[in-house]
């Protein structure tokens, strides 16, 4: 059960950092259009995307390696856990000035990226012969 939990603690974790670090990154990258304040352009928002899309893959397949057995329903624990989180942001940002496609793009890129990287773990449905 505690290696249940934390596969899911673990691989939402690990997304977590990855885009913090990668968000670091793009500010000393584009350090007049990646300011903390602004909205940056569709560009970069476009690249931030990517980025998260890439660390839900590494989250997906962390948490899949972490605790192999039963892996989609800690796979679904965190599909919930993070579509909750990626709410609260979406909420919280509608209505200033933020495009619309970025916090959805979010939202529906969390699912597969969690699927591919179950899949990259080596997971297969269980026969049911």
């Amino acid at each position: 059960m505690v290696r249940r939990i934390g596969a899911v603690v673990l691989g939402y974790l690990s997304v977590v950092v990855l885009v913090m670090c990668a968000d670091w990154v793009l500010h000393r990258i584009f350090p007049t259009t990646y300011v903390e304040g602004t909205i940056p352009p569709d560009s970069l928002l476009w690249i931030s995307t990517a980025i998260f899309f890439v660390a839900s893959i590494i989250g997906g397949w962390l948490c899949s390696k972490i605790a192999p057995d039963r892996v989609a329903r800690q796979l679904q624990w965190l599909f919930v856990v993070g579509e909750l989180a990626g709410l609260i942001p979406t909420y919280l940002n509608w209505n200033k000035g933020w495009p619309h496609w970025y916090s959805i793009a979010w939202l529906l890129v969390w699912p597969l990226a969690l699927w591919i990287g179950m899949k990259l773990a080596g997971w297969k449905r269980p026969s049911t012969a």
